[in-house]
């Protein structure tokens, strides 16, 4: 009886070690996914980062020079604020 238990434990261990090995392989290909991960995000932010900045800096430079703002837009395109007649002469 003791050989068969001997046979039936080798084979038990036999499959953990199995398991084991594969629950490992597992383990390293989730751990290169999350890392992976946080790498996309950091290139994610860094791209956002820089959107901000050029939309940003865009933003600001497109209102001065479109007159956007609130005093400069009160009279209409192409009229001065002081007087309402055309800015410009194109006689």
């Amino acid at each position: 009886m003791i050989p068969t238990y001997g046979k039936v434990l080798s084979a038990i261990e036999k499959a953990l070690r199995e398991l084991v090995e594969e629950y490992q392989g597992v383990r390293k290909s989730l751990w290169d996914l999350v890392e992976g991960q946080e790498r996309n995000i950091a290139q994610l932010e860094r791209i956002g980062a820089r959107i901000e900045r050029r939309w940003g800096s865009e933003g600001e430079r497109g209102k001065e020079e479109n007159g956007d703002d609130v005093e400069g837009s009160k009279n209409g395109p192409g009229e001065s604020q002081e007087e309402g007649t055309p800015s410009s002469t194109s006689c």
